[in-house]
């Protein structure tokens, strides 16, 4: 009774939409698509499915809590004055240091001018991971430079690797092309994660010539790029430069694709395993940079939660500041453990998220929204913003340590998704951080009191809350 009762709420709940260019029939279908994603990636992710029996892949999160204090108790650093903090933090995340010799904070339209620049400037590869590519303008030309690009020097490799589980419905004609148009030349793998439906592959990286790196929060589409659009999304990218940080990005490109092959045998009789990188006598570069990646794991790989690991590290050993900008601020119950120990310390913390106006997935604004009340009560500043979303994914820690990549405060980014950020120990790159950071809060809202922050309940967000937390 009680399943059929759920299935009638998932089916009716969205009926009651606020978005009346929808129709009866799209609302319906929109409905049971939800309910097939969240039930099927519900019950694999648990291994109540014949397939997962006895291998869940979604630990609790009390178990999680134990992993991330084993690791934290194993670190030697707990101050950030500490001689090889960057190597300390590196250690309990399953990573290693790197450096570059150049940085630039990409801003929207200057993350996709730079990316056509590396495109067309490329000489031997060309490696991209990502969530997806609209069917756009945006997607067009990007897909006519990677063409355009294989054209002019037939011998550089392109390989992308798109997400093909959650994300699938986006980016068919593009992907279509650039197979089609390069005769296969360009080598194309949509992520899958064997057994677990509700998995995606949330990363974004580029790379060329192994030596130019750009990662983020951006996808290729017009409200990232801003062209041809009146729907301008505040995101960010960073881009830097160098051999040792250009290696350690293959690296994880080549793990990421190598494990595919793995897992789904078709795919070896199109596509070849990349081979590693030349290891670099580079010396060490101006800016230090750990890259860190968290897998939600597979029948062929572990769940892994660094990232998650390192907030919580950078968050107990903060002494003065924590800025964050993120477009999905849901606290789970270790971020808001961490979250409230931090401010009682006296830390200042500023918050920077969407509003119910500004977020681009309504389901879940509520969560959101209450998040940001919590935090308001526990003495943050917090900042909702007005006009467009804000889909930015950066944090940063005493003005010295910055974390920019495709991360969101959510659950889903913990227990769902595979997701990678880079954790920088350099005073300029914090700073530059800061002031976008400060300039982004004058298109926003502070609250002042929690009664500022009203959160209308929506019937499938409360669904959501009770049932099915850990996908928001």
């Amino acid at each position: 009774m009680k399943i059929m009762l759920l299935m009638l709420l998932f089916i009716t709940g969205p009926l009651y939409s606020e978005d009346k260019s929808e129709s009866f029939k799209e609302k319906l279908l929109r409905s049971y698509e939800i309910l097939n994603y969240l039930a099927r990636g519900s019950l694999d992710s648990r291994g109540l499915t014949p397939q997962t029996f006895l291998r869940p892949n979604v630990p609790s999160y009390k178990k999680v809590s134990q992993s991330i204090e084993a690791k934290i108790a194993s670190s030697k650093c707990t101050y950030f004055e500490c001689e090889g903090y960057q190597h300390d933090l590196s250690s309990i995340v399953d990573s290693k240091v790197s450096s570059a010799h150049e940085f630039r904070i990409l801003p929207n339209v200057k993350a996709f001018e730079l990316r056509t620049t590396l495109i067309r400037q490329a000489q031997r590869s060309i490696h991209i991971l990502m969530w997806g590519i609209e069917d756009d303008e945006t997607g067009d030309l990007f897909v006519s430079e990677l063409l355009n690009a294989l054209k002019m020097r037939p011998w550089i490799d392109i390989k992308i690797i798109t997400d093909g589980n959650i994300s699938n419905f986006i980016g068919m004609k593009s992907l279509k092309r650039l197979d089609a148009e390069s005769q296969g030349k360009i080598g194309l793998i949509e992520w899958k994660i064997s057994p677990y439906h509700g998995n995606g592959n949330h990363r974004k990286l580029f790379i060329t010539d192994s030596e130019h790196v750009i990662l983020g929060g951006m996808n290729i589409a017009n409200y990232y790029s801003h062209f041809n659009t009146e729907n301008k999304w505040r995101d960010l990218d960073i881009y830097v430069r160098g051999k040792s940080v250009g290696e350690a990005g293959e690296e994880k490109f080549r793990e990421v694709w190598n494990r595919q092959l793995q897992e789904f045998s078709s795919l070896k009789k199109k596509y070849t395993t990349l081979k590693a990188p030349d290891p670099s006598d580079e010396k060490d570069g101006r800016y230090p940079v750990v890259l860190i990646d968290q897998d939600p794991g597979s029948s062929t790989h572990p769940y892994t939660h660094n990232i998650h690991t390192s907030v919580v590290k950078l968050f107990r050993e903060a002494r003065e500041s924590v800025d964050i900008e993120n477009a999905y601020f849901i606290l789970d119950p270790i971020l808001k453990k961490e979250l409230r120990s931090l401010i009682e310390r006296g830390v200042r913390v500023r918050i920077f998220t969407n509003s119910s106006d500004t977020i681009d997935e309504p389901v879940i604004s509520m969560h959101v929204l209450q998040s940001a009340k919590e935090a308001q009560k526990m003495g943050a500043r917090v900042y909702l913003k007005r006009d467009f979303t804000l889909h930015s994914k950066y944090m940063i820690v005493d003005r010295k340590i910055s974390m920019v990549g495709s991360f969101n405060f959510h659950p889903r980014s913990l227990h769902f998704d595979a997701e990678n950020v880079a954790v920088f120990f350099h005073e300029e790159i914090a700073k530059e951080l800061e002031n976008h950071f400060d300039q982004g809060i004058l298109d926003a809202d502070e609250i002042q009191t929690p009664k500022e922050i009203k959160i209308k309940p929506k019937f499938l967000g409360l669904i959501l809350k009770y049932f099915y937390f850990k996908y928001l």
